[in-house]
């Protein structure tokens, strides 16, 4: 058997793990396998870029951050459907059965692309996808995507600096996070680090009623501002209420601070390198059962949830949701 594997979109710890555990497990299962890395994502697929990987070149992998192959992102993917059909003819011509593909929201669609055209043309190569991203925004119905967890440690360590600062001198911590249009990094940072407010994507934001809440503070106010909230930028959220503040003699100082690519970075956290080891070793397994092609992801190691069509995996209304459930907000709510 001959396989790749390709990492895309953006980069996230735990990818490395993944990695790793399809080489290991390959290598170990059959000894026979051949197993090739796809250099920098989309963009080494386009350009038949490849690098034969053997358990040497995956040794001490697991905690990596970013990941070893590369991923170039390549917007113009989605439209082009002569790259569309080159990368299908390209994995069917090195003979490659099973593409292993680790990444977001954009590759789980051009996944599906791809695949769609390789069946369409009866070609040999089957694709086996997992979630890899930071923002939790893949197919987050049914699993969790490895690297979550891990920019959640790091946001829990940064957030905690940040808190030292504030109380040191009593100013309020305008917060940006990553997380696209969904706002689990920023809201499950808050939960853990006890930060006053998160502001969601599409929030319809009550500057009065957050003026209070900052006031009721004795040294320290960590605000944490979701990425896909857009309404306003962290200058003019800041404009907003130091205008309330002045109106009611408060005399808090605001700071602005991105976490942004901080969070993505470093190494992967123990429960991102566990589940994208368990996820990977699952797919190797259905691949020399000559499985079809599909998405894999789990929620803890042994979990093991319903292999889902790339078609099903790549429709958002069906897999995933960006807003926080009800239950989650109502603790937050609570722990305030």
């Amino acid at each position: 058997m001959k396989i790749a594997i390709l990492t895309g979109g953006g980069d996230c710890p735990g990818m490395n793990a993944f990695v790793r555990a399809v080489v290991r497990c390959s290598l170990n299962m059959r000894p026979e396998t051949d197993v090739w890395g796809v250099t920098d994502g989309w963009k080494g697929l386009i350009n038949n870029d490849y690098r034969r990987l053997n358990k040497r070149d995956v040794a001490g992998l697991g905690s990596a951050g970013g990941t070893v192959l590369g991923t170039v992102r390549v917007p113009e993917l989605a439209a082009r459907v002569d790259l569309q059909e080159k990368i299908a003819r390209n994995l069917h011509e090195n003979h490659f059965d099973y593409l292993f593909m680790c990444g977001g929201n954009g590759s789980i669609k051009a996944a599906n692309v791809i695949e769609t055209i390789l069946r369409r043309e009866d070609m040999m190569t089957r694709i086996v996808a997992a979630p890899g991203s930071i923002d939790n925004d893949v197919c987050n119905n049914i699993g969790l995507s490895i690297g979550f967890y891990s920019a959640l440690d790091k946001s829990l360590e940064m957030l905690g600096w940040i808190r030292d600062t504030a109380s040191s001198h009593r100013r309020v911590y305008l917060v940006k996070s990553m997380g696209r249009k969904s706002a689990y990094l920023a809201f499950y940072a808050g939960i853990a680090t006890g930060a006053e407010y998160v502001i969601q994507p599409g929030e319809n934001i009550d500057f009065e009623k957050l003026a209070v809440l900052i006031g009721e503070r004795d040294r320290d106010t960590r605000i944490i501002v979701s990425e896909g909230y857009d309404a306003l930028t962290l200058t003019e959220i800041r404009e907003t209420l130091e205008n309330i503040f002045g109106q009611r003699n408060l005399t808090h100082e605001i700071r602005t601070v991105d976490m942004g690519y901080f969070q993505r970075g470093g190494k992967a956290a123990v429960t991102d390198i566990l589940r994208a080891s368990w996820v990977a070793f699952r797919m190797v397994k259905d691949a020399f059962r000559n499985c079809e092609s599909g998405f894999y992801t789990a929620s803890y190691i042994g979990d093991s949830p319903e292999v889902l069509p790339l078609y099903i995996a790549a429709d958002d209304a069906i897999t995933s949701h960006d807003d926080i459930p009800p239950e989650v907000v109502e603790m937050a709510l609570a722990l305030r």
